[in-house]
């Protein structure tokens, strides 16, 4: 006789037999499930205490409006700077991905040619009438007569041919005498 009638007339003449192998399935899936569960807990008393933060809901470019939501995340993980809340109109001061926590570094709610610089930075207005397709945020730098005055810059407006960048504040006078002169141009970096 085969395995599988032999097996089947066995649990026709006992039936008892059959419940017990559902229960013990059951229980066995019960426990596999109460582990998981356990593991699971053990998991987050181990990162510690959580705290709502704003993460970025989609990919932000300098000036955008603001687009992110509260989500709790373990403190253990967040920068120092991380945000709970924002002013109404705050934009986003440099590139920001989705899923990315927001932090101070991140948004602005300045106003201005300024809004978008760096803290430790200057802005100084170039006229380039050249200038074409040139957006905020983009990386510069910064020549007049054949020298690098600030090696590393960042546009943080662009108004009609004026093109404000933010340069170090060491570099600011040289490039605002340039600027001055119209001697500044332009460098576009990759």
């Amino acid at each position: 006789m085969h395995v599988v009638a032999r097996a089947r007339l066995v649990l026709a003449r006992r039936p008892w037999l059959y419940w017990l192998a559902v229960g013990a399935l059951a229980a066995a899936a019960a426990f596999a499930v109460h582990t998981g569960q356990t593991s699971i807990d053990a998991e987050r008393q181990r990162w510690g205490t959580t705290r709502a933060v704003l993460v970025a809901t989609r990919a932000l470019e300098p000036g955008d409006t603001l687009s992110a939501e509260l989500v709790d995340l373990p403190v253990a993980v967040l920068p120092d700077d991380a945000l709970s809340e924002v002013a109404p109109g705050t934009r986003a001061r440099q590139r920001v991905t989705r899923g990315d926590v927001l932090t101070r570094v991140d948004v602005t709610s300045r106003h201005g040619p300024a809004a978008l610089a760096d803290p430790a930075t200057v802005v100084v207005a170039l006229s380039d009438p050249l200038a074409r397709d040139v957006a905020e945020g983009l990386a510069v730098q910064v020549v007049a007569d054949g020298v690098v005055l600030a090696a590393s810059a960042i546009v943080s407006a662009v108004v009609d041919d004026v093109v404000f960048v933010a340069v170090s504040e060491p570099d600011g006078p040289a490039v605002a005498a340039a600027a001055q002169r119209g001697a500044a141009s332009l460098l576009y970096l990759p």
